[in-house]
C-alpha cells in the first residue's frame, strides 16, 4: 500500500515535470518483484547420455565454461532441463548455447542470457536444478526487476 507521506516525498524528490513525478510514484507503487514467467522441464539422463555420443551435441547446447563444469551425463541433463525451463519461462525461443548457467561458490546456479533481444531488459532469472540416477529436472522463475527509488 502506498501511503501519503512517501508519495509526498516522491513528489518532492522528483520536482520537475509531471512525467518525472508520475514515474517516481509509479516506481514506488510497484516496488514488489513481479513474476513474469515460470518454466519446468524433466529429462531422461539416458537420453542425454545417448545424445552425448555425437561429438557435436555438447558444444551445441553448453558454453565452454559450462562444458568445464559438466563432467557427466547427469550434469549435462541438469543443464539441458534448466535451459528448457528458462526458455519456457521467458516465453520466446532461444538458442541453448546463448543461455549460460554457472554455479557460484555455494553451488547456486546463476543464469546469463546472451541474446540481443535481452539487452537492456531488467529480469532476474532464478533457477533450480535437480538430478538423480535416471532423471534431471530444472525449474526457472523469471521476475521483472524494478528500479528502487531512494526515499
Amino acid at each position: 500500500m502506498v501511503d501519503r507521506w512517501n508519495i509526498s516525498r516522491a513528489v518532492l524528490l522528483a520536482i520537475g515535470s509531471v512525467d518525472e513525478i508520475s514515474q517516481a510514484i509509479l516506481v514506488y507503487a510497484h516496488n514488489e518483484p513481479v513474476v513474469v514467467g515460470v518454466g519446468i522441464d524433466i529429462v531422461d539422463v539416458a537420453r542425454i547420455a545417448h545424445a552425448m555420443r555425437n561429438p557435436r551435441f555438447v558444444p551445441k547446447i553448453l558454453t565452454e565454461r559450462e562444458e568445464v563444469y559438466c563432467k557427466n551425463a547427469q550434469q549435462v541433463a541438469g543443464r539441458w532441463a534448466a535451459k528448457e525451463a528458462v526458455i519456457k519461462a521467458v516465453g520466446i525461443p532461444l538458442v541453448m548455447r546463448n543461455i549460460e548457467i554457472l554455479n557460484d561458490p555455494l553451488g547456486q546456479p546463476h543464469v546469463t542470457i546472451r541474446d540481443l533481444r535481452f539487452d537492456g531488459v531488467r529480469l532476474r532469472i532464478n533457477v533450480s536444478i535437480s538430478h538423480e540416477k535416471t532423471h534431471a529436472a530444472g525449474v526457472a522463475v523469471v521476475e521483472r526487476v524494478v528500479l528502487q527509488v531512494p526515499f
